[in-house]
Parts: structure tokens; sequence; C-alpha cells
């Protein structure tokens, strides 16, 4: 043993972790922690968020180096190295900050190593890097992270109409809290309020149809321009200041007189540009203030050095002109089907862009993503680099000619558009998504004639949260007011709890928004991780994954870290009602299918399925795994049924038990013990059952507690039940009207492993052969029908008003200081005190737009500050950890090695008629060893026969297989030794009896040795399961631990020694 001891690897840290000095006042110790948190995660998406081409660089050569691949080692150190100092506004100490980065930098290898092999590729983090940067840049300016959608007002009254028949209201503006409406063939124009859409009064000015207007900032004025040929500007009351007849001054074109179509307003250069309304002309004025306006008699004559006509290509006329401030740059839109781009400092055209197919009528500029936004007679928008002169994007969705575009004020990335069809569809140009799709009006209504034609002309946005629309009538929308104090807007399916990084995930819709569960604030939202709304999630084992499943069955696995996609699932026919993660394996289910698809977990990028098993003789409403090979399944027929994974088969049913100690109503819900031989169902009659399996009673009835919560409420459903953590001597049960309740369960509890011990005891006491075929049950009591079985509970604490409708899941918090997590119908995520079941605090969204709001409740998590600041270095240390062993720290040839092991003095023979020197059980053990030689013997030649000419795959760097076809070498690092070891005498094999190995794994003779008629070594065959063997860099420890041992027991070298 002491042998074995000095033969064990020694370990070293590739880096040794940072020690954190918290102050000696608990309050003051928690800010602090609370405050490194903030900063790792700081730290970590300002690293990728920064990542230079030397940070890249040095990164790529260190895998290179590394062979491809780095363990979490190596990796910690190697970019702990280029990390770059923090620039953040919290103060820490430098202790404080190389800790911040250390945790960064195990949060960026276990995000890159989301499959857990424990190596990081250099393709790994770079796709990595390429994920989470859209996601780092849509963040950037992310405030709430909800989205909320609009609705018709229907408390505004729009009773009016157009006066001439069949015409529209046909532009609408919102200036200086006015609503500026323009009607078809009327000179002038009504003024609304922007609340009640009430008219305030008629503005004349004009003598024929209004075309256009602007709005000049810098004055407070109005411009408008008429069919008339007419200019009029306004001031801030709508009072006419002057009139501009466009006559040959504007034309330059002596007797001819024309109408203005388009104007746009240029503050920086306070430059007004107008286009023709009848040919392809733009000319500028410049007016520096209102006196220039006020004092000219007549029209002025155009600017001169604002002049377009020089650069202007334009074949028809101009419809739209667009100021982009940041660029210094004016875009003309025509129904020539093109954009172009005028640079007003170096007075020339940059830009044609060409990508419509139908005339245009508007153009909006997005100035926080330099967005240039077009549309116009097609059925679709296109966004274009204005500085580039591309095409970005198109965002399609709409199915005929757009009528109006119009951008959200203060949201900065929303855009609404409708077109002459009445569809309304809410852009986010920032993710280039459609957030939201409705009807400005019913259809079958307007055809019925229940309702006006809608007929839409313009759209305009009187604020954040209000939008008009008109055509022969108006329509005003709102967005939907939120409630903050709400976690989501929308149903929320699931919720689960991240232990490693403390933070809380939610899916809405079909998004997945993460929170921080030290401070309850959204941290992140990961967008659009599947195309239908979630309704099934679960995170993966090791907490770096996330499995997702939605209504329409299909199934995702995305990363934690960024949502990227890894792989997708085998789908559904109907919604995922489940997902569970087990070891190799996921385990889905689909409650309207009846049926559980048990998929294959071992491949990071895809996945198959294993086995299908067949619910439909009972509809399963929950299923949970024994963390073996056993699930249980509970259904609406009060049936409890076991399940094996590995063959799909049923193994076991509660109607074996007798009928009154069976469930009488629906069951809802079941959960494993992990600590006793139990399992337990609630069903919605108030009545919780346990049933024992191995090593007890096979799937059999325990004990039954009927729950006393309510006495004037009577029985009451259950929805939901957790364990504690860790000692799993109480309940926590949620019910259908809302309650909490924590129910003792340790008299059950410690029965059951009272009795586990006692069976233990007695097999290992020489009853083994009972405790297997099940007789030692028959000399113990069979639960039954009666008090000492069945019994009224006994609770700790109940919270009746826990949420506001029923409790749809407990999720329990393995922490210091145990806490639940609540997910009620009422859309709310709540924490409580596993203890006590003191309320700590509720998610909530707040409001859009980053407006802060008095939060309902006090977010409290319980924190251990000293106690967690030891976990995270521990994880630190537990990644640092390096494993030398003593024999690699110098060169051996395998030659000599062998052959001085060989001159060690053989074990003399035992003389005849004295007693071997091994007793009995080590004959057993070398019986043992025959037989295994003799069966290896034979597996080796049936498997040669088989699989012979079977072709082996080789891994590339990043640990994925390509076949190479004709060739079944196998490139493995130290091969050459390995190929040395193989090709020795038998003789240097410490005189090995023939037929006999005592080198098994990669130091087999027969690992390495070359086929007929093939000078390359071979590996092993398949496994007869058809999996692959190992790497040889995976078993390296496993192999070197081997030789050790063998080197320790060198005393006994072949089975002669035991004759």
């Amino acid at each position: 043993r002491a042998e074995l001891s000095s033969a064990m690897p020694t370990k070293r840290l590739s880096i040794e972790p940072s020690v954190v000095e918290l102050p000696e006042d608990e309050e003051a110790a928690t800010e602090t922690y609370i405050k490194l948190r903030h900063c790792i995660r700081d730290a970590f998406e300002g690293f990728l968020r920064n990542v230079d081409p030397k940070t890249v660089s040095l990164l790529e050569q260190a895998l290179t180096q590394a062979g491809g691949e780095m363990n979490s080692a190596t990796f910690l150190k190697t970019v702990t190295d280029v990390f770059p100092r923090m620039s953040t506004s919290r103060t820490i100490s430098p202790e404080e900050e190389l800790f911040v980065q250390q945790m960064a930098c195990l949060q960026l290898f276990e995000s890159v190593d989301v499959d857990g092999s424990g190596q990081a590729s250099w393709m790994e983090l770079c796709e990595f890097v390429c994920a989470i940067a859209e996601e780092l840049r849509l963040q950037v300016a992310e405030e709430s992270g909800q989205t909320f959608d609009f609705e018709e007002a229907e408390q505004v009254a729009l009773p009016f109409r157009p006066a001439i028949t069949k015409c529209h209201f046909d532009k609408i503006f919102y200036w200086m809290d006015n609503v500026v409406v323009f009607e078809e063939g009327q000179a002038g124009f009504h003024l609304h309020f922007p609340k009640t859409m009430v008219r305030r009064r008629r503005v004349e000015g004009h003598r024929q149809e209004i075309l256009s207007a602007a709005f000049l900032a810098d004055f407070n004025w109005v411009v408008t321009s008429g069919n008339d040929n007419t200019v009029c500007f306004w001031d801030d009351n709508f009072n006419l200041v002057k009139r501009w007849t466009i006559d040959h001054t504007w034309t330059g074109e002596k007797g001819k007189v024309t109408s203005v179509g388009a104007l746009c307003w240029c503050p920086e250069i306070h430059a007004l540009y107008a286009s023709d309304h009848f040919s392809q002309k733009v000319r500028a004025w410049r007016l520096h203030s209102q006196l220039d306006i006020r004092f000219a008699d007549t029209v002025l004559e155009p600017d001169k050095t604002l002049e377009l006509r020089k650069h202007m290509t334009h074949e028809k006329s101009v419809t739209a002109i667009c100021w982009m401030s940041h660029l210094k740059c004016l875009a003309t839109a025509s129904l020539d089907t093109t954009v172009q781009i005028f640079d007003l400092v170096q007075m020339k055209r940059t830009w044609i862009l060409q990508g419509h197919k139908r005339g245009l009528t508007c153009l909006r500029y997005c100035p926080k993503g330099h967005m240039l936004l077009s549309c116009g007679f097609d059925n679709y928008i296109c966004i274009w680099d204005p500085g580039a002169g591309v095409l970005s994007f198109t965002l399609k969705g709409h199915e005929c000619s757009i009528a109006g575009l119009c951008a959200i004020p203060n949201m900065e990335y929303e855009f609404m558009s409708v077109d002459f069809e009445g569809q309304v569809r809410l852009w986010d140009v920032r993710r280039l998504v459609c957030v939201q799709s409705f009807a400005a009006t019913d259809k079958q209504a307007e055809k019925n004639g229940e309702l006006e034609a809608l007929e839409p002309r313009a759209i305009c946005a009187l604020g954040q949260n209000r939008v008009l629309i008109s055509g022969r009538r108006m329509v005003v929308y709102d967005r939907e007011a939120p409630n903050p104090h709400l976690t989501a807007d929308w149903p929320i399916h699931s919720v689960a709890f991240n232990s490693r990084r403390i933070e809380i995930v939610t899916p809405i819709k079909n998004d997945l928004y993460v929170w921080c569960a030290l401070t309850g604030v959204m941290r992140a939202v990961h967008d659009n991780v599947i195309e239908g709304t979630i309704t099934a999630m679960t995170l993966g084992r090791g907490e770096r994954r996330i499995f997702v499943g939605a209504d329409d069955g299909s199934m995702r696995v995305v990363n934690y870290a960024c949502g990227a996609l890894l792989k997708e699932l085998t789908k559904h026919q109907y919604e995922v009602s489940q997902i569970s993660c087990i070891p190799e394996k996921v385990l889905t289910m689909s409650a309207p299918e009846r049926l559980i698809l048990v998929h294959d977990d071992t491949q990071a990028d895809r996945s198959v399925v294993l086995k299908r098993i067949d619910t439909s003789r009972r509809a399963v409403t929950q299923f949970a795994f024994d963390n073996r090979n056993i699930i249980s399944c509970v259904s609406e027929e009060c049936q409890v049924v076991w399940y094996n994974v590995d063959f799909a088969k049923e193994v076991g049913n509660s109607d074996r038990c007798p009928h009154d100690v069976r469930h009488e109503s629906a069951i809802s819900c079941c959960m494993y013990f992990d600590d006793a031989p139990l399992l337990v169902t609630a069903d919605t009659n108030s009545t919780v059952t346990f049933w024992s399996i191995p090593p007890l009673r096979t799937y059999s009835f325990f004990n039954k507690v009927t729950l006393s919560i309510d006495e004037a409420a009577g029985a009451l459903s259950v929805t939901s039940i957790g364990l504690s953590w860790p000692d799993e001597e109480c309940m926590f049960v949620g019910f259908e009207r809302g309650m909490l309740a924590c129910v003792d369960i340790s008299a059950i509890v410690q029965k059951a492993k009272r009795l586990r011990a006692e069976i233990e005891r007695r097999k290992e006491s020489g009853e083994a052969a009972e405790v297997i075929s099940g007789r030692i049950f028959e000399k113990m009591p069979m639960p039954c029908n009666s008090p000492e079985y069945m019994f009224q509970s006994v609770n700790r604490w109940v919270v009746p008003d826990a949420h506001r409708g029923s409790a749809d899941k407990i999720i329990v918090c393995r922490r210091q200081t145990s806490v639940l997590l609540t997910l009620g119908v009422d859309q709310r995520v709540r924490m409580w005190l596993a203890a006590t079941g003191e309320a700590l605090g509720t998610l909530e969204q707040g409001l859009p737009g980053g407006l802060t709001h008095r939060p309902e409740t006090q977010w409290r998590l319980p924190i251990h500050p000293r106690a967690e600041i030891s976990q995270d270095v521990q994880h630190i240390e537990a990644a640092a950890e390096e494993k030398v062993d003593s024999d690699e720290e110098e060169t051996l040839d395998p030659d000599d090695e062998l052959a001085s092991a060989a001159e060690e003095p053989a074990t003399p023979a035992t003389p005849a008629g004295q007693a071997p020197p091994s007793e009995a059980p080590e004959e057993k053990v070398m019986s043992v060893i025959r037989s295994a030689t003799d069966l290896r013997a034979g597996s080796r030649a049936r498997l040669e026969a088989q699989e012979g000419s079977e072709e082996r795959r080789p891994r590339s760097a990043t640990g994925s297989r390509s076949p190479t076809k004709g060739s079944r070498a196998l490139s493995k690092p130290g091969g050459s030794r390995l190929q040395a070891l193989a090709a020795l005498p038998k003789t240097k094999r410490r005189n090995q009896p023939e037929g006999e190995e005592w080198y098994a794994g990669q130091y087999s003779p027969g690992y390495w040795a070359p086929a007929a008629g093939d000078s390359s070594p071979l590996g092993l065959p398949r496994l007869q399961n058809g999996r692959q063997r190992p790497r040889l860099n995976a078993s390296k420890d496993l192999v070197a631990a081997a030789r050790r041992l063998s080197s320790a027991l060198g005393d006994v070298r072949n089975t002669k020694d035991f004759v």
C-alpha cells in the first residue's frame, strides 16, 4: 500500500488561485461578493467583446503547440496571461481583479467545452466567440429585454371620415404635441389631440391639395407644400408665417412654375431640400434663421453650393428625401426603384443603391445602427449600409405593397410598417426580426359591410406606445400596458437554476431569459433559440447546455452562455411536455403523443433515438428517473408504471398492489429520492404515496400520507412537489389554488434507510441468495391499509397565497442555505426560504425602455460570502490541477526498462509435498484470471473474424472523426513507444508463459500488431456494442496506474507461482 501511494502521480496547479480577503462585517462581505460576481460577468463579456488580433494570435499559437486542444489547466494559464486589465467603474483590489480574471477564464473554458470532454479546441473556441459576438452586440443597447405588443385602443373614438367619398387620410405627422392629418383633395389640414384624437381645429393656407411637410426643429416651425405651387411656413401655433410661390426662381426656367413633392430639413447645414413633384430635380434653400423667411418678399433663390443636379441621375421624380446627420449625407428615393446617396461635405454622389424592383415612396434612417431603410411598391423593406453602399438585409413578411413606414420614438431600433391590405408588422432592426404582426382591420367585417374599409395609406408613431394608421378612416393602436411586477407578460412553462453561475433561466415565448440569482435582475436574453413556443426546458449535466422543447414538437440543445445551437433532437409530433438529462442519454416526453423518446447524448453535434417507450395505453402526466436505468411514469388513470430505459420495456405496475392502497384520482407528479430507496407520487386528491425500490421490495407500496392543509377547502389538487436538501426529510408541495406547504416526512425516510441498512447487513452476513431472490421479504411485514402505513401529514409551514393560481413547478436550490424557486400560473417566479417558508422576493420584468419602477418585493438570496469564495477557489484549483506522472519526468527506453525488469529474481517454485504459499482466495483469483485469459483469446478470434475488414476513423484535433478509406492507421502520441513495446521478444516480458499476456489495453502485444500485408499498426476493433474505444490520451492515466499497480504487485509474476 505504501509502495502504491508513492507511485501515485504528483499534482501541481497551472495557476495559483488568488486569495480574496473579505470584510469582517457580514453585510459588507456580502456586498463585496455580489460586486465580484458582477465583475466576473463584465470581464467575461468584455474580454469576448474586445478580443484583438494579438490575443487571437497568441491563443491560436498556444493551441497549436498543445496539439490543437487544451485541457482546463493549460487553458486557464494561457488565457489568464493574455487577459486584459479590467476597465470597470467598480473599485477592486489587485487580488480581487486576479480572482475575477481567473473566474472569467474558467467560465470561458466551460462555455467552450460544453460537452464536458475536458478539452477545448481552437475550432470550438472560434465557434463560441462568433456565436456570442452577435448576442453581446445586441445586449449593448438592451435595457429591459422585454417586448410588449400593440393592441387596438378601444377607448379612443375616431368617427372622422374624409370629406370626399372614397378619399383617404393620406399623410399624418406628429409635431409639437399635435397630430397633423392631411386629406386627399383638401387644401387645409386638421390638428388632433394625441391622447384623445379629438379634433382641435382646421388649418387653412393652401389653395389646393397638400403634398408634403417637414418640421424645422431649429425654428420650431412646420413647412408644407401643396399642389398649388406654393410652400407655406407655420409657427408653433400653426399660424401662417410666409407663403412662397415656386416660380422660375426655383425652377430656373422663365415663366415656369411647379409644385414641391418632397421636403427634408437638414439642421446641421441649415438647408431645406425640396424635390420637384413632376421631375427628378432636387434643389435646396439655405435658411440660417427665421428672419431669412420672414423678410423675404418672394421665394429665395436655391443655394448653388447645395446643388445636386450635376450628380443626380434619377430618371423619375423623387418621392422621398432623408437626411443622415451622422454621415452628413443625403439619401433620395425615386420611382425609378433606386436610392442615391450624396455626400454633402464633398458635394458628390457616393452610391447608387439598387435592390428594389418597383418604385419607392419612403425612406427612414436609424442613427443608432447607421442603417437606411427603404420601401415602396415592393412587398419588402431593404436595409442599407449607407457608408459602404451595400444591401445589409431584406425584411420580408408583407404580401403586398407597403403603404407606410415609421420609426418608434425612444426605441432606436424599432420600426413599424403597414401594407395596403392592412397588415402591420413591428420590426426590430437590431435583431433583424419581426417582433409583432397583426391586422389593422377586420377583413371579414369589411366584407360583410359591418365595418368601413380601412385601405391604409399612412402610419405615424404618436410616441413610444401609440401608433396611428390612416386610410379611409383612422385607427389607433396602443402598446399593451405592461405589469412591471410580473416575471413576464407571457405564460412561463418552466424554470431552472444554475448553481455554478448562480443564475435563473426562464423561457418566455421562444426566448430564454437569464436572471442574476444574487440580485434578481435580468442579465441576458437568448433570442429565438427555437421556432415554436418553449413548453419544456432543463439544464444539461454540468449546467453548460440548455435543452428546450416547443409546442410544435421540435427540440434543440443550445449553449448556456450564448444560446447558440449545438444540435437538434428528433422531433415529436406534438407538444413536448418534459425533458430530462441522464448519463449519456436524454429523455423527452410528449403527453399528447403518448410517447417517450430515449435520445443518445454521446455526440456533441448530433443525436439519434435509441429507444421509443410507448405509453399509448395510459395518459402519462410526468416521469422520473432513478439514476440507474429505470423511469417511473404516473398517469391520469391512477397508475404508476416502471420502464427499463435500456430495453424500453415495462418492468412494474402499481396495479399489483392491493386496491385499497392505490391512488384513487389522477396522479400529477412523481420524484425519486437521492439518498433513500423511495419514489413519491402525488395526485389531485391531496394524497401522497411512497413506493419502495431496490434493495427494498421492488415497486411496492410503502406509505401513504393524506395532506391536511386547509380543512375548509377540503381535498386539494397537488400540482408540484420537491424534496429538501441534503437530508430529504421534508417535502415541499404546491397546490392548484396557489398554496405552498412543507410536510415532514422524516419518519418515512428514516424507516426506509433502516430497512435498507438491515437488508444490506443480512446480505453481507450470508443471506445474499435470499436477498437476491426476494425470499427475505417473506419474513418482513407487508405494508397495507393500516394506521401504521397510512396517516395524516405533519406540516412544518404553510403559505396560503404563494401564487394567484396553481404553483406549477418547485425547484430546490442546493445551497448552503437552501431556498425554493416556485413558478406559478400567475406568470411569477418567486423565491422562498426552505426552512421557514419566508418570502425572499419575485423576479420582476420591470418597464420597457429602461424606465425605472419600484419593485413590489425585495429580492434577498441568502449568501455566505466566505463559503462562496472558498467554493469558487476550489473550482479554480480543480480546473488548474495538472497531473504529473513520476515516470514521465525522465525518458526511458522501453527495451531497457523491461530488460531490467526481466533480470529481477523470480519467485522460486514450491517444492513437492509442501503447501503452496498462496491461500484459497488467491487460488480463486488466479482461476478467474485463467478464465478471463481464455475468454479474451476466444473473443479476439471472433472479433477478428467478424470485423477484420472494418475501417477505423481517426479523430481530428477537435475530437471529430473523419473516415479514411483504405487505411486503418490511427496516429497516436507516443505510438513509437507502444509499437516498440509490442515488438519485444517474449523473453523480455518477465518470462511470461506462452499464450498469456499480462499487459492489457494499449500495452497489450496484440493491440499494435500489424495486419497481414500491412505495415501500419492497427487499433483494436470496435466493441461489441458498436461504440468506438476511447482515444489513447483519454486512457493514458488509467494505463499508467495499471502499470504502477502491476509493478507494486511484482511478487506475483504468472500463474505458475500459485501451482
